[in-house]
């Protein structure tokens, strides 16, 4: 009884490593025999492909409407092929690899900047795979924006190359030390001020006992500090009848006595 077990085991056994053998057989001789690696094709020319494929019964088909960049696969040549090369990757004869070709290195161009703002430059330079280099600003009359490059625009270059600019800008406005206003009078004040360019843009009314209509009771910005064009002159002038208004700087008038209290800065 012990005997029958044994030996059914052992035929089971026998059985099982002759049906193995022969499947790996059959196999290599009717399915890895008519296949072979897939050959690397990168690098080459559509004339070399089209002979290697041919040699091992392959197609090659190309993807006319397609090019990739390369820097290391001239202009022309194969650039990609959908399947993987080597020995690990088996093709049966008849089948068919496509690839696409080269369309050479990626040819990066300064862009046309002229007459753009710097933000505006910022985001062309980034969608050309360059970036920011030195940034100066000149004080000039008439348009602004960026009026040179360098690079200047239509140079070949390699992409994150930075690229100066030179923007022009409002010229900046003389800036002056603030003259002590208080106790003079707004109708003389104004047009002193306003001779130099300065703007007294809000001017409040309040009533002060024994001072007369027209003076200048409080100020901003205080004596002393540094002013421009830029910045806006607020005056309290006394009133019988308290107010507040904002009033439009009259047309500029010749300097009066004041004229000489406002004070350049370098």
């Amino acid at each position: 009884m012990k005997r029958g077990c044994l030996g059914n085991l052992l035929f089971a056994f026998v059985a099982l490593i002759v049906f193995g053998a022969s499947s790996y057989f059959w196999f290599n001789f009717f399915v890895k025999g008519k296949s072979l690696p897939t050959p690397n094709l990168i690098g080459r020319s559509v004339a070399d492909a089209k002979a290697i494929c041919s040699d091992l019964g392959l197609n090659l088909a190309v993807d006319p409407s397609s090019r990739r960049n390369s820097d290391k696969v001239p202009a022309g040549n194969i650039v990609w092929q959908n399947k993987e090369a080597g020995t690990a990757n088996l093709m049966k004869r008849g089948a068919t690899i496509k690839v696409e070709l080269s369309a050479g290195p990626l040819v990066l161009r300064v862009p046309e900047l002229n007459g753009q703002t710097p933000r505006t430059a910022l985001l062309r330079l980034g969608q050309q795979n360059l970036k920011l280099g030195n940034l100066a600003y000149v004080d000039l009359d008439g348009p602004q924006g960026i009026i040179a490059a360098d690079p200047p625009s239509g140079t070949v270059v390699q992409g994150q190359t930075g690229v100066s600019m030179l923007v022009a800008a409002p010229p900046t406005p003389a800036a002056y030390i603030m003259p002590d206003l208080i106790d003079h009078p707004l109708d003389e004040v104004r047009p002193a001020l306003e001779a130099r360019g300065l703007n007294v843009s809000n001017v409040k009314f309040e009533g002060y006992p024994g001072i007369r209509d027209g003076i200048i009771i409080r100020q901003f910005p205080q004596r002393g500090a540094p002013v421009s064009g830029r910045d806006a002159i607020t005056v309290v002038v006394s009133r019988q009848e308290e107010t507040s208004i904002m009033e439009q700087p009259p047309p500029p008038q010749p300097a009066g006595p004041l004229l000489g209290t406002a004070t350049t800065t370098h």
